[in-house]
């Protein structure tokens, strides 16, 4: 039985915790092959002041703020 443990902010909707929490499980049964009976994910959420980034804390999370730095990243790319 495989557990998956995935580290993160506090802030995503219970909407996209089920979508992340399905597209693991999908996964994590292409790469081993487990039934996803047995697959079992655990997300942990932390407040942004106990994450550290680059030697920083890290800003509290923001759908808005994230939105405009992923458009700011694919701008530079582009």
């Amino acid at each position: 039985m495989p557990f998956v443990q995935c580290d993160l902010e506090v802030g995503l909707s219970d909407a996209k915790k089920t979508a992340l929490v399905r597209k693991m499980t999908e996964i994590t049964h292409k790469a081993i092959e487990s039934a996803y009976g047995h697959i079992n994910v655990v997300l942990r959420e932390h407040p942004a002041s106990n994450i550290g980034e680059a030697g920083g804390q890290v800003a509290p999370w923001s759908p808005n703020e994230n939105a405009k730095s992923r458009a700011a990243a694919q701008s530079k790319v582009a």
